[in-house]
């Protein structure tokens, strides 16, 4: 009988795990023809988290980790967001873009390539430059597109840097405003006359648009072989970041970690970063001054009663349980119009919080809808 109890706990637990879903890589072979003026062929890797396939009414932010070329750069990424999620069961999960660039010198092209722009004031000590333009219309017209049209993205992006990548994302905010917020390693200030710095803090910031930066340094200075442009060029823009007073809706975090090595000063950045960058997507800010007509379905079998919605805004009466009351539009559903402006974050409740009304095809927590693009959402119980 014993045995018999064993057997069935070990069949029943393999079936638990087999139905249970899972965090899953998936990979995307870019072509050259996918891109004109990027004549290359690529590769970006796509983690999804835990229950995207059942959570079908969620979206996701979208981080974007560069030299994923080296796995363990993807992997730390994906695996602290993870632990980031077993702390906070509210916590919206992350979809994570690996971008990955050739990293061999005997090559044509190289890395540094993808992050480097054509110099105007330095001479060029290695053959390994000039196409961060042509690298950042690859992204913006055809990796970011491919992402947001093929998986349910909420339209806030992540960039995540090292070393040379670190300055690449930061140019890309200066001249493309390609993503929302920043965690920059490491990064090359000193390029071609501090070309890097001087982009970063030009940069418009009463621009009205909520970024979060993170920046930090290793031990690179001259005692460690790095040369005194690096360390020069690092102070000035942590002096002045320090000095200068930003709108509130841009936070600046900026450490330093002299203990570790230049490659060995990921991990500890990563650390020192992406906790503080969860913690401030979970802050209600709202990003968008307009006002957007917003649909919202609920449906169960026999819901009865009243159903309320509320939520961060005036609109959806400011998180009080007994908010906005939706449509009877029949028994089994309710629904409600709206202009809201985003993101727009909400629940929905029998009139108190006691009795929460918790969808099956989402995410636990707070509902979002981030994206005009998506202003209409139809949830399930």
């Amino acid at each position: 009988m014993k045995k018999l109890i064993l057997i069935s706990l070990i069949i029943f637990q393999a079936i638990a795990l087999t139905a249970q879903e899972t965090a899953r890589v998936e990979l995307k072979h870019f072509n050259s023809e996918e891109s004109k003026d990027f004549p290359f062929e690529r590769e970006i890797m796509i983690y999804t988290p835990m229950e995207y396939d059942s959570s079908t009414a969620s979206d996701y932010d979208v981080v974007y980790v560069f030299d994923s070329q080296w796995r363990s750069h993807f992997d730390f990424v994906c695996a602290l967001l993870e632990s980031e999620q077993d702390e906070n069961v509210n916590m919206l999960p992350f979809i994570v873009v690996g971008v990955l660039s050739p990293t061999r010198y005997e090559l044509e092209y190289h890395r540094n390539n993808d992050f480097l722009p054509v110099p105007v004031h330095d001479q060029p000590t290695s053959p390994f430059y000039g196409n961060a333009v042509n690298f950042k219309k690859f992204l913006k017209e055809t990796v970011i597109p491919y992402v947001d049209e093929n998986y349910r993205t909420s339209g806030h992006t992540l960039a995540i840097g090292h070393s040379l990548a670190a300055s690449f994302i930061l140019d890309a905010l200066a001249t493309d405003e390609m993503f929302d917020d920043y965690i920059a390693m490491s990064p090359n200030f000193a390029f071609d006359e501090q070309y890097f710095a001087k982009s970063l803090l030009n940069y418009d910031y009463a621009n009205g648009k909520p970024h979060y930066f993170f920046l930090s340094m290793a031990n690179e200075c001259e005692e460690t072989g790095w040369g005194k442009p690096w360390r020069e060029s690092w102070d000035m823009v942590k002096n002045h970041i320090n000095s200068t007073e930003y709108p509130d809706y841009i936070s600046f975090t900026i450490k330093e970690f002299p203990e570790y090595s230049h490659m060995k000063g990921y991990l500890p950045g990563l650390m020192g970063s992406l906790n503080d960058w969860v913690q401030y997507r979970h802050t209600e800010r709202l990003s968008t001054t307009e006002y957007y007509p917003v649909h919202i379905e609920l449906t169960g079998e026999n819901i009865g009663g009243d159903v309320y919605i509320t939520g961060n805004q005036d609109g959806l009466a400011n998180w009080n349980p007994e908010g906005v009351k939706m449509t009877e539009v029949n028994e089994n559903t309710r629904s409600i119009d709206l202009e809201l402006r985003l993101p727009a974050e909400f629940k929905f409740t029998c009139g108190s919080w006691e009795t929460e009304i918790t969808p099956t095809n989402a995410y636990p927590g707070n509902l979002r809808i981030g994206k005009a693009d998506k202003v209409v959402k139809k949830y399930e119980i």
